[in-house]
């Protein structure tokens, strides 16, 4: 019955003709492929790919970069950004540090605020190359500079940059410094004395005191003298997300606690999941300290508050240094007006905020602001 069906079907013409004109379309279509996958393979091994999206601080650096790097015959498309010409949308070729490389430069119509990204492919496997090219992206008044990106309810709300300060301009008491600044030190090269004792490798401070006592400039500084980037929490919602996108060099910096999310007190709040007195604060305590806690992690939370935060949160374990800024010493107050003047002064001193003294200090001659801490 078999061979009868297979003499019926090679004797038909018509059908040896279609399943040979099936089969011929078939190998065509397979060989067709055949340079596309070669292609692809080419494009995926011999080109180093650089994404950059313009919430990046990076991208205007790329984009001014790349102006004066790209070969014109091949692409004369320009925009005016910023009261400058820049690299236009579309694509092009340049040469950076003798490797070509080639750029697409695009815009999403579509979003809410104007989204860009630049994606950069140099014809090399060196990823120095491309380590290089970032570095010298930076425009020299930027290499003294450190990014501060914020975290919102979605993510990655932009970065921008500060200039860095020294701690030395930063008028808190010495103590308070110098314990910071050690701290941090032995956290960064402590990895092993914590997995060796199962113990997280997390630091997490609170600095509390009143307004106007510099915890925000101290913050500042310890950063810019550590080489640490800032990444600046705006919503307590996805913190977890957010710390996981940190880097080792990354500091993060949770600012006022205490009014960002409404109060964190879950006896004021009990049992609302809507803020995070009640379920969400189980989602913030894991992140600063759970499962979801990831190695390395580094950060500081300030308020003016502490009695209005839930006790679960700065627990020995979660909190690893609790620290109390509050108006300057006389010591403290001595260097600032140092800092001023340019002399030595202050006899009579009743403790000021580094706020209150810079706006005594910036305002009124030595004699009169000497005179006017004498007088209480």
């Amino acid at each position: 019955m078999f061979e009868a069906i297979s003499s019926s079907l090679a004797t038909n013409q018509l059908l040896v003709g279609g399943v040979g004109t099936l089969a011929f379309g078939a190998l065509m279509y397979l060989l067709r492929a055949v340079p596309e996958k070669l292609v692809d393979i080419a494009g995926r091994t011999l080109w180093t790919k650089l994404f950059v999206e313009s919430l990046s601080n990076e991208y205007r650096d790329i984009d001014g970069f790349i102006a004066q790097r790209r070969l014109d015959f091949f692409s004369r498309s320009l925009e005016i950004k910023d009261g400058a010409l820049k690299t236009g949308f579309g694509g092009g070729f340049g040469v950076y540090d003798g490797v070509l490389f080639k750029y697409s430069k695009a815009k999403a119509d579509q979003q809410i605020a104007p989204f860009e990204t630049i994606t950069v492919s140099f014809l090399t496997r060196d990823r120095g190359v491309v380590a290089r090219f970032l570095e010298d992206c930076r425009p020299e008044e930027h290499r003294n500079s450190l990014t501060v990106t914020m975290y919102a309810v979605g993510g990655s709300a932009g970065a921008l940059r500060r200039r860095k300060r020294g701690l030395d301009t930063v008028f808190v008491d010495h103590a308070i410094k110098q314990r910071l600044v050690e701290r941090f030190k032995w956290f960064l090269g402590a990895e092993t004395w914590h997995l060796s004792r199962g113990i997280p490798w997390k630091l997490g401070i609170v600095l509390h005191g009143p307004p106007g006592t510099g915890k925000t400039s101290l913050i500042h500084a310890l950063a810019s003298d550590l080489g640490f980037d800032i990444k600046y929490i705006k919503s307590l919602h996805g913190l977890g997300a957010a710390f996981l996108s940190g880097r080792p060099t990354d500091l993060f910096v949770i600012e006022d606690i205490d009014t960002i999310a409404g109060g964190l007190n879950r006896e004021e709040n009990p049992g609302d999941a809507r803020v995070p007195g009640g379920s969400a604060l189980h989602e913030i305590l894991n992140s600063m300290d759970g499962m979801q806690t990831p190695d390395g992690l580094k950060f500081i939370v300030t308020t003016n508050h502490i009695d209005k935060l839930d006790p679960a949160i700065v627990r020995p374990g979660r909190i690893d240094d609790v620290i109390e800024i509050g108006p300057l010493s006389l010591e403290s107050a001595r260097d600032m007006f140092r800092a001023f003047y340019g002399r030595d002064g202050i006899a009579a001193y009743a403790p000021r905020t580094g706020a209150e003294l810079q706006r005594l200090f910036s305002t009124k001659s030595a004699e009169e602001a000497e005179a006017a801490l004498a007088a209480g």
